[in-house]
């Protein structure tokens, strides 16, 4: 099998025709068991799977055995994977080109969701307290309404135009909100932000926002980090590396190796260097709480400083689980950085709340210094002798293994070598890829323009001064594209003065009369009244827009109306308004209905449980027992909880019909809604109308008699 990542010598011709035909004979094997679980409607695809992974691992370079592995993630929704198997098959020295229309649908479904959780978020923050989100409505008619929400026991709610605050403000409410997700919920958020911000750089389209995207992809990284890297596992931050890398690789023009690199290379290569720089400093905070140990050199005496006392050194075998989960991925990552030195130095600018990633490998470098790499000895090929020896067999890494055969990867410096039969392969694993991680920064000590260097006894970072100036010019660049109309009619003043001023110097320099030079004054002194008028005016009409104009309304909410999905997922939440006593609870008897037939099993609304798809648990199967039953339970307890609180006559629980008369029994509940409208969510939104009383004839001034 070709599954080695590294070979001492490459194979014969006939050896490689005989892989490739095994290979299409495993990839036929696994489409049939795909076929014959499509055919039983089964979702298990583990047979499938595991024949399209030996076909994988026979001839790796191959782009067809990673489409069908795409396809199978998206059977079993699994949106990463997908992405990470197609960029594989494109990324492949035989590549699948179909790949990039199922890569396009795939980014736009993630460009979807994540601009609806993006509104979502902002209706959320911003707008809280606005209730929903009116269509049609402009920017500058949100800044001029101001809505207060005043609750009965008399607290004041923020205004919802107060609270979007300096961009400090809203990274920490950010920066809150995501701490308060779980710890799945963070996941599956970090990963459609991770989908839509490579969605955008692989179709090039919406890359003007692609900097807050990514600066948020990078905070959602962090946090996830910080919750564990085992909640990832170390295929997923392989897989995410891997995608990065295609981004960069994808970017790259075709034909033309010119030393500039493209803006799409450079945001590809700073999102990288982003994440890589997390997964660092993660690693670092790991080896630091690690306890060091004595080392003893092979003669069994301790070795010593210059002191005489005990080097203390860190042993591999003490790494533990979240640190074992993040070297195969910075490994992976240092190896394309290897490969592709002109892809990262110069440094590219680094994209808001990216950390410092030079610092960061500085960091690690000192760490490092204390890791005792040669716990395990690794033995490299140095003759057929050793190749053969019975004692010795090859080390072979999980991810040189994964990643054989992506393009990005090929450039990237690799050698074979062997370890004792008899040795722990994790604890030798790890030790090689302390190895590469030494090499790695060593190199970044001896690249021309130095990123790293040796001062006062341990590794520094000099690659920020670089850095920053390429990044104060972007910016520099970012804000002279987005003037506003007052810099325009200075820059087109200013132009003018200019101009006049060299015809002066020319009109000087051509020995003219002093009349045309009094005359070119004149023109100046004019410009510059004009040009200090607009300027007053312009003051003017920005005062009148943040001092008038702003609309205040005070909100005192008092009638509350659930819908059937209230009482189905939030009835302990009623309850505790009911208590409360603050609000009246209006039930509508069309609700009420849903509940009776819920309660009994029926499912005669149309699209299973629960009308107009309202049911509750919203995620999931709707058609499953489990959730039928769910339901029902739930439907069962909301009746008895109102049927309990009309015979208790609660004072601040009511019934409504859909004609607007209120009831204070539901012993007779069944209405007819035949006449009616629409379906029932547009009764139940004709009960809310019921007690809305802002229509505009009682804000009319009394007519006056002529």
């Amino acid at each position: 099998m070709d599954g080695m990542a590294i070979r001492a010598r490459p194979l014969r011709k006939t050896v490689k025709y005989a892989l490739i035909s095994a290979q299409r004979c495993m990839i036929c094997q696994g489409d049939i068991a795909r076929y014959r679980e499509q055919a039983t409607d089964s979702s298990n695809y583990g047979k499938a799977r595991s024949w399209y992974l030996k076909a994988q691992q026979i001839a790796p370079k191959n782009g067809r055995p990673y489409n069908q592995l795409a396809l199978l993630a998206i059977y079993t929704k699994r949106k990463l994977d997908a992405v990470y198997y197609y960029m594989r098959s494109l990324a492949a020295s035989n590549p699948i080109l179909t790949a990039k229309e199922s890569l396009m649908s795939l980014f736009e479904e993630a460009k979807r969701k994540a601009e609806q959780l993006e509104r979502r978020r902002r209706q959320e923050n911003e707008g809280g307290s606005q209730g929903p989100a009116v269509r049609g409505r402009r920017k500058d008619e949100e800044s001029s309404r101001v809505e207060i929400w005043i609750r009965p026991n008399g607290q004041t709610a923020t205004p919802s135009n107060k609270r979007g605050g300096s961009e400090s403000s809203r990274d920490s409410e950010q920066d809150g909100e995501l701490g308060s997700l779980s710890a799945t919920d963070l996941k599956k958020r970090f990963i459609l932000s991770f989908l839509h911000a490579h969605g955008k750089l692989f179709t090039k389209v919406g890359m003007e926002s692609f900097p807050g995207v990514a600066s948020r992809v990078i905070q959602e990284f962090k946090t996830l980090l910080q919750h564990g890297a085992s909640l990832l596992g170390s295929t997923n931050i392989l897989q995410i590396i891997t995608i990065n890398m295609f981004a960069v690789h994808n970017a790259q023009s075709k034909g033309e190796e010119g030393e500039t690199r493209s803006v799409l290379q450079e945001q590809s290569t700073a999102l990288g260097l982003g994440m890589f720089a997390l997964l660092v400093q993660r690693c670092t905070e790991l080896l630091k709480e690690i306890p060091a140990e004595s080392v003893q050199v092979a003669d069994g005496e301790e070795e010593e400083e210059k002191t005489g006392e005990p080097k203390g050194m860190v042993r591999v075998s003490a790494f533990p689980l979240d640190l074992r989960e993040l070297l195969p991925g910075i490994k992976v990552w240092s190896d394309w950085m290897l490969g592709h030195p002109h892809q990262w130095n110069p440094p590219p600018c680094g994209i808001d709340c990216s950390p410092d990633v030079w610092q960061y490998l500085a960091n690690l470098c000192n760490v490092l210094a204390h890791v005792d790499h040669e716990e395990v000895l690794l033995y490299k090929v140095d003759s057929d002798e050793l190749e053969s020896d019975e004692e010795l067999t090859v080390l072979q890494l999980k991810e040189d293994k994964l990643l054989a055969g992506f393009v990005p990867l090929l450039a990237a410096p690799q050698e074979p070598c062997y370890i004792d039969k008899h040795t722990d392969m994790a604890i030798a694993a790890d030790c090689k890829r302390v190895t590469v991680l030494k090499y790695f920064l060593e190199a970044l000590c001896g690249q021309e323009e130095p990123l790293l260097a040796f001062k006062g006894g341990k590794y520094i970072s000099v690659a920020t001064s670089a850095s920053n100036s390429q990044s104060v010019d972007t910016r520099n660049r970012q804000d002279s594209l987005t003037e506003n109309e007052q810099a325009d009619v200075i820059l087109e003043a200013e132009s003018s003065l200019s101009a006049s001023e060299e015809e002066e110097e020319d009109f000087d320099g051509g020995g003219h009369s002093e009349n045309d030079i009094r005359q070119l004054k004149a023109r100046h002194h004019a410009l510059t009244n004009k040009l200090a008028q607009r300027q007053k005016r312009w003051d003017k009409i920005q005062a009148v827009l943040q001092t008038g104009g702003q609309l205040e309304l005070e909100v005192r909410p008092l009638f509350l109306v659930p819908d059937t999905n209230g009482f189905i997922d939030h009835l302990e939440g009623l309850k505790k308004v009911l208590q409360c006593g603050s609000y009246i609870i209006v039930v509508p008897l069309i609700v009420i209905t849903e509940l009776d037939g819920l309660a009994k099993g029926q499912d005669t609304f149309g699209g299973g449980l629960g009308s107009r798809g309202r049911s509750a648990g919203s995620r999931g199967n709707y058609n499953s027992a489990a959730h039928v039953r769910a339901v029902q339970e739930k439907a069962r307890l909301a009746v008895a909880f109102l049927e309990k609180g009309f015979e208790a006559r609660e004072p601040c629980l009511r019934a409504l019909t859909s004609r607007g008369n209120q009831l204070e029994s539901i012993a007779f509940r069944s209405e007819d809604t035949s006449g009616q409208q629409g379906n029932n969510d547009d009764v139940i939104l004709s009960c809310c109308l019921h007690y809305c009383k802002d229509k505009a004839k009682d804000f009319m001034p009394p007519q006056k008699s002529m």
